[in-house]
C-alpha cells in the first residue's frame, strides 16, 4: 500500500519500531486510531525534514522574558530548527476575549501588544543588558541566555489576511507571512502591498517568506460532502460560514492542485495543507498520489 511506503519513508533511520506499529494498525483496520496515526505521520515527517514544533500552554500568562527564554532554549535543543508563528484569532470571539479578560488584558489591544512583543523578543535574542519601557511591557537590564542558534533569532511568521493594518505589520516586522486568503488575485495584491510596506520600512522585501494555509477536501462527491460536514462540526457553525471566513478548497484532486498552483503563481512559496476529513490517512495517501501524478512529489 502507498500508506506503508510513506510510513517507511518518514520513519527511515528514525523510529523503525513505529513503522512496524503503523503497519500493524493498518493491517488490522483500526480506523479509530487513524487521527492519531496522522498526527504521528506529521511528527515523523517533521523529524525527517528537520522541522521542530512545540506548543507551550500555561494557565497563567507567560512573562515575555519566560517566552523568549523558552524559545531560545528550544533553538539550542533543536539546533536552530524552530519557527515562531503569531496569530490573532477572529475579532470579537467570546471565548478568546474571555481568555484575555481573566488575565486583566484588553483583547482589543492584542495587535499592538504583539507588535511590541515581537520587538522585545528580537532585542533579547540579539542584545545583552536590554531595558524596555513600552505601553505594555517594562523591564530593566535583562540579558537572555542562551541566545538562539539562528543568526538574528527565531524566524517569526505573522498572520494577516486582506487587512491593511495586518499587512503593514507583516511588512514592518515579519520574517514570513501566513494567511488563508481565499483567491489568488487578492493574495497577489496583498503580497505586493507587503513588499511595498517592507520597502517603506527600510527592509528588503525579499527577506519576507510568503506562505498560504489551505483547508481542503478533495476527491469525489462523498469526500467533499464529508469534508464540509467535518468543518461544520469542528467549528460548530455552518460550512457556508466557515468557507466565508477562511480558504476552503474542494473538488477533484486535480482541481485542488490547480488551485494551489494558482496561489504559487501569485507568489506563495510555502503551502500548509490541512485535510478536512475523518480518515486523515486516506486523504494523505490520495494527496500523495495526486501530487506524484502531477510530478510534484518524488
Amino acid at each position: 500500500m502507498r500508506v506503508r511506503k510513506l510510513t517507511s519513508s518518514f520513519a527511515a533511520g528514525l523510529l523503525p519500531g513505529l513503522s512496524n506499529l503503523l503497519g500493524l494498525v493498518l493491517r488490522r483496520r483500526r480506523l479509530e486510531s487513524m487521527v492519531d496515526i496522522a498526527r504521528e505521520f506529521r511528527r515523523l515527517y517533521n523529524r525527517q525534514a528537520g522541522i521542530s514544533e512545540a506548543t507551550a500552554t500555561s494557565a497563567a500568562q507567560f512573562d515575555q522574558r519566560e517566552v523568549d527564554a523558552l524559545q531560545a532554549r528550544l533553538e539550542q535543543i533543536t539546533g536552530g530548527r524552530v519557527d515562531l508563528g503569531v496569530g490573532y484569532g477572529r475579532p470579537k470571539e467570546p471565548a478568546a476575549e474571555h481568555e484575555f479578560e481573566i488575565l486583566g488584558l484588553n483583547p482589543a489591544a492584542r495587535m499592538k501588544m504583539s507588535e511590541e512583543l515581537v520587538q522585545i523578543m528580537r532585542r533579547l535574542w540579539r542584545e545583552n543588558d536590554v531595558s524596555h519601557a513600552g505601553q505594555f511591557t517594562r523591564f530593566e537590564h535583562v540579558t537572555l541566555e542562551p541566545k538562539p542558534v539562528q543568526p538574528g533569532g527565531v524566524p517569526i511568521w505573522l498572520a494577516s489576511n486582506d487587512v491593511e493594518p495586518g499587512l503593514k505589520r507583516v511588512g514592518k516586522l515579519a520574517d514570513a507571512w501566513l494567511n488563508n486568503i481565499k483567491d489568488p488575485q487578492t493574495y497577489r495584491v496583498c503580497w505586493e502591498k507587503i513588499r511595498s510596506y517592507a520597502a517603506d520600512a527600510g527592509r528588503d522585501p525579499n527577506s519576507i517568506h510568503p506562505g498560504c494555509y489551505f483547508t481542503l477536501a478533495a476527491g469525489g462527491k462523498d469526500a467533499i460532502t464529508e469534508g464540509q460536514t467535518f468543518l461544520a462540526q469542528y467549528y460548530n457553525r455552518s460550512y457556508e460560514a466557515v468557507a466565508k471566513a477562511m480558504l476552503c478548497v474542494t473538488g477533484s484532486w486535480d482541481e485542488v492542485i490547480d488551485r494551489i498552483d494558482a496561489f504559487r503563481e501569485a507568489g506563495a512559496r510555502s503551502v500548509v495543507l490541512r485535510f478536512a476529513a475523518r480518515d486523515q490517512i486516506a486523504h494523505l495517501e490520495a494527496c500523495a498520489e495526486a501530487l506524484t501524478r502531477r510530478g510534484l512529489l518524488g
